[in-house]
């Protein structure tokens, strides 16, 4: 599996987040308006290598996803799986189409997978010993210390971290240790952890606590159409973590939850997934859920709910293999035509909308802009999501405007839409009508237009337009 991502990692271009976290590298800051900043601070450190600007991107995500299986198969060794059963489990998480997404595309998320498990076990690990045991003795502090760095490197990876302080409440209200928040360890793991998010809290700090806001809105906000959000949303999940370890994860969940008292080796992470179920279901009711938003969950419940039924009884193992034998058909299909293209044009095009030719897209755009005699002259798009490929794509270094209404990390970068430029503006074809209804121009003309191309079938289609005299956003 590593062996295609690795070379899939270098034959298609970068999606839409992808190019926004790889200019987090590139423009390093304490933090960001959509995310906390490590999973840029990671990007800047892999562009420093010798390699291929695709590999730079990607190599965190395919060594995070190696050291991720290593960790979940230690996690079910301690919980008393049989290695044969250990490894089922992690190579059925391995063929799901979602966690081979994250293991080739470095976003947020891809930080947790790991974090998640290295949180789990450091909490497993103190609950494990007496309270008011001796700071020295059994590793105690050591445990609480690592805690706290596990609990801030997911704070400084993404908000939705808070979710693991929740989760940590109510597991020690459960397994009444309240009383650890007297223990000076604990303290020390909190003033770890603070110390770690310090970056957040201080970028927040100088710009208004933007970020805590945007999160705020984003999550809770009601929506009329709660029904059919849970529905697509509940569709999405299926379908990018398959239709079988999807089903397979969530019966096993509820199974185990309905005999919650005989699960003693599984009440920390059961409490951790009814948390993040929980909360993703809640969110689910205002949007529908991106496919990668409900990782916690799944990274953890698919390989724990194989090796539990693996172990359970033999009668499972056909079941389980027909389970994920179609995800694993997906999982094989895509990363095999990604890699090499071996299927016909016209079945995948689809699959390369949004990430191919990009290079060509904004070398195409700075021709026309040289063409312009005013001084006064930029590139512009006009949304954010085209705005992180152009930005990362930009090779001539001209400045790259978003015109849009919407607040966002663009404004930070380019706080000023300046009035009186002469823009060169890309435009989706399939967006034309809406996009130029909204430029407000002294003139507003056609100058070319460009088509990126999978075997000779278009996948990508794009205009260019001379805006004179930018006068705002209509």
């Amino acid at each position: 599996m590593t062996l295609l991502r690795l070379r899939a990692a270098t034959q298609f271009g970068l999606g839409v987040d992808e190019a926004h976290y790889v200019l987090y590298g590139k423009i390093l800051d304490w933090s960001y308006f959509d995310h906390p900043p490590l999973v840029g601070w990671v990007q800047s450190l892999f562009q420093l290598l010798p390699i291929d600007h695709l590999l730079q991107a990607r190599l965190p995500a395919i060594l995070i996803s190696i050291l991720t299986s290593k960790l979940i198969f230690n996690f079910l060794i301690r919980k008393e799986v049989s290695e044969k059963n250990a490894l089922y489990a992690v190579l059925a998480l391995n063929l799901t189409p979602m966690y081979n997404a994250l293991s080739v595309a470095f976003l947020p998320d891809t930080l947790l997978m790991p974090l998640t498990l290295l949180i789990i076990t450091s909490t497993e690990k103190i609950l494990s010993v007496a309270p008011g045991a001796s700071r020295l003795k059994n590793g105690v502090l050591k445990n609480w210390l690592l805690l706290g760095l596990w609990l801030g490197l997911a704070g400084l990876s993404k908000y939705t971290a808070i979710l693991y302080v929740f989760s940590l409440v109510l597991i020690f209200i459960y397994k009444k240790r309240t009383n650890e928040i007297f223990n000076i360890n604990l303290w020390l793991g909190v003033i770890t952890a603070t110390t770690l998010i310090s970056p957040v809290l201080y970028w927040n700090i100088k710009n208004s606590w933007i970020s805590f806001q945007y999160q705020m809105n984003h999550v809770l906000t009601a929506d009329a159409s709660f029904l059919k959000n849970l529905g697509e949303s509940f569709v999405m999940q299926c379908l990018s973590w398959g239709v079988g370890p999807f089903i397979v994860a969530l019966f096993t969940f509820f199974m185990m939850l309905k005999n919650f008292k005989t699960q003693s080796k599984h009440v920390v992470s059961l409490i951790f997934l009814s948390v993040f179920l929980l909360f993703f279901i809640y969110a689910a009711t205002s949007e529908a859920l991106l496919p990668h938003w409900m990782l916690i969950y799944f990274i953890l419940m698919i390989p724990l709910a194989y090796a539990f039924l693996l172990q359970r009884s033999k009668r499972f193992t056909n079941t389980l293999i027909l389970a994920t034998g179609l995800s694993a058909l997906l999982s094989f299909a895509i990363l095999f035509e990604l890699a090499f293209k071996i299927f016909p044009a016209k079945m995948t095009s689809s699959l390369y909308e949004g990430i191919q030719g990009w290079d060509v897209v904004m070398r195409k755009a700075n021709s026309h802009l040289a063409i312009i005699k005013n001084p006064k002259k930029a590139l512009a798009v006009m949304n954010w999501t085209l705005g992180s490929r152009a930005m990362y794509y930009n090779e001539q270094m001209s400045e790259v405007f978003v015109i849009d209404q919407r607040f966002d990390q663009f404004d930070i970068w380019a706080p000023q839409l300046n009035i009186g430029y002469d823009l060169i503006v890309v435009i989706e074809a399939t967006k034309k009508a809406e996009h130029l209804a909204q430029l407000n121009c002294t003139q507003l003309n056609a100058v070319g237009e460009t088509k990126t191309l999978i075997k000779e079938i278009p996948v990508n289609y794009f205009l260019y337009y001379h805006c004179v005299n930018f006068l705002g956003y209509r």
